[in-house]
């Protein structure tokens, strides 16, 4: 536990059998009210790191009146039902988010849709019961609860002193929020910026907008306007340079679309062909394709996905299908 500004601390919470390890969770205490941002992975690890962080700042569960996901992935959402049941907080999320909950409901429904994405684009039946197993694992970290209310964007939250607006940051996932406290310049950006790696961004059957890499620069577009002084990231460590971190982000996925338009060339290749051959290092420090876990994989397949869809829409790429499968290739 670190208090990174007066009222504000930072809690990092365990990630199980993930290289990232701990996900930054934040406490804002007010004078009769504290606010949680995320919550970690549904796990006991979590919970117990949780609950001694916060009784190290002298308050406990019942305490936390209000939590705010800033998107529904696991190691962000997965805690929240149990929290709930232990608190009286309210958990409110953007209401993109909210309409994802299904998901982890009915994973029947959504393993077939995403064995069907995957297949489309690639993937051989034979490779799927793998990452089903891995989906199923990934589930087991969650307990779904849906929000008492929901944000649109532009809202405002006030806690003590600190009056956060509420800003719509989609691409890492749709209903992705950042929260910005521009009298004190501090942002909290989720999984939206981070330090040193790069986020996520996936074209996934469910999981993502249309468009994902397009709203996610434009995200960043909209952030590097802003005057922070102290960056607040779901990983990692606190940080400082905030247009430059943005830069080098826009930057990185410049290099990465010319980098799929090498691997092309002058073939036609299906996002599977494609992502092996793709420099994933960059996203977890000392990690190529064969070292990546089989949930990973399925990320780097996904994320090749969100870039190919991104430079089918610049004109750079077309696609056709054969065969009930996708094929990319140079225009």
């Amino acid at each position: 536990m670190t208090e990174v500004l007066p009222g504000i601390y930072q809690l990092p919470l365990p990630i199980p059998d993930n290289p990232l390890g701990y996900i930054n969770t934040y406490l804002v205490q007010g004078n009769k009210e504290n606010l949680l941002i995320d919550t970690g992975w549904n796990c006991n690890n979590a919970l117990d790191s949780l609950e001694k962080q916060l009784d190290e700042i002298g308050i406990g569960f019942k305490d936390i009146s209000r939590v705010i996901i800033t998107h529904i992935h696991p190691d962000h959402y997965g805690l929240a039902g149990r929290l709930k049941q232990c608190s009286d907080a309210t958990i409110a999320m953007h209401y993109l988010e909210q309409d994802l909950i299904h998901q982890y409901i009915d994973t029947d429904k959504y393993l077939l849709q995403l064995e069907h994405w995957l297949h489309i684009n690639g993937m051989p039946y034979n490779e799927m019961l793998d990452h089903q197993a891995a989906i199923l694992e990934m589930q087991a970290y969650i307990m779904p609860i849906l929000p008492d209310f929901t944000f649109r964007g532009g809202e405002t939250i006030s806690v003590g002193s600190f009056n956060f607006q509420i800003l719509w940051t989609p691409g890492h996932a749709p209903g992705h929020i950042c929260l910005y406290e521009a009298g004190k310049k501090i942002l909290f950006t989720g999984d939206c910026i981070l330090p040193i790696i790069t986020p996520n961004i996936s074209l996934d059957p469910q999981e993502s907008g249309d468009h994902p890499l397009d709203d996610y620069i434009r995200s960043l577009t909209t952030l590097k306007q802003l005057e922070a002084d102290l960056i607040l990231p779901a990983h990692q460590h606190v940080f400082t340079g905030l247009q430059r971190r943005i830069t080098e982000l826009i930057q990185h996925h410049w290099q990465r679309k010319a980098e799929i338009l090498d691997i092309l060339g002058t073939n036609s290749m299906t996002a599977y062909q494609i992502a092996p051959r793709v420099t994933w290092s960059a996203e977890v420090v000392g990690t190529n394709w064969q070292r990546l876990s089989r949930w990973d994989k399925i990320m780097a397949i996904m994320e090749t996905l969100a870039h190919l869809e991104s430079m089918r829409v610049e004109g750079k790429i077309n696609n056709d299908s054969r065969h009930n499968t996708i094929y990319y290739q140079p225009v």
